[in-house]
């Protein structure tokens, strides 16, 4: 018997082109979509429905799982932008600057997981909490004060601002308050090494600045 002289590579992607250009080709020959089996990764055959259906199965798990991601994001995107929110009533409320450290403090360690923290000022205020501000050298925080944009710091930057702080921390990030002849800055640390990573985003850290510095600024006469 004379061996076939066809290209099985070439009639297979003839095959596939074909099937493209013909969605329905089963519903008219039934016959071949009965007897077609599709190789099982595990072993043996399925069928191409039950392929097809496992395949499907599995794109909706993950969609599923991205949805369920992405909810999950917003619900607590809006939770952090309410409690935000409610800082910013807080602070509009204080009348001087003790009033609006207390503010500050109570709202910072309860609803934004910060377990240290500290305003820096060129000179402290005489009317101020003395636990809460703290006169500094502003060398060290130059490039913070010019770039007037909050950061968390690596590692190898705490030991620079933990003296500072009234608690040993993990992670910590710089809150520019003030520049000019007048700087300050606001201190966050926490215990937990991944609330202020580098690695994060610090959108929600750059509208606690702009709303604290603002009323850092009515208050303190800066």
């Amino acid at each position: 018997m004379k061996k076939s002289t066809a290209k099985p590579a070439a009639d297979a992607d003839q095959v596939a082109a074909y099937l493209l250009l013909n969605p329905d080709f089963f519903e008219s020959h039934p016959q071949v979509f009965e007897a077609l089996d599709v190789p099982h990764p595990t072993g043996g055959a399925v069928s191409l429905v039950e392929r097809q259906v496992a395949v499907l199965r599995e794109r909706n798990r993950a969609l599923t799982a991205r949805l369920d991601a992405v909810i999950e994001a917003a619900h607590r995107h809006d939770d952090q932008y309410r409690k935000l929110f409610e800082l910013a009533i807080a602070l509009a409320a204080c009348r001087d600057l003790p009033a609006l450290l207390h503010a500050l403090a109570t709202h910072l360690r309860r609803d934004f997981g910060t377990d240290a923290l500290r305003v820096l000022a060129h000179t402290a205020p005489a009317s101020g909490t003395p636990l809460l501000v703290s006169a500094f050298d502003a060398a060290p925080f130059a490039a913070d004060i010019e770039r007037s944009k909050p950061r968390c710091l690596p590692q190898s930057e705490l030991p620079i601002v933990q003296p500072y702080l009234d608690a040993p921390t993990a992670s910590a990030a710089i809150l520019p308050l003030a520049a000019g002849a007048a700087p300050a800055l606001l201190l966050l640390g926490s215990h937990d090494a991944e609330r202020f990573s580098p690695e994060l985003g610090t959108l929600l850290l750059e509208r606690l600045a702009q709303l604290t510095g603002a009323h850092w600024h009515r208050l303190s006469g800066a």
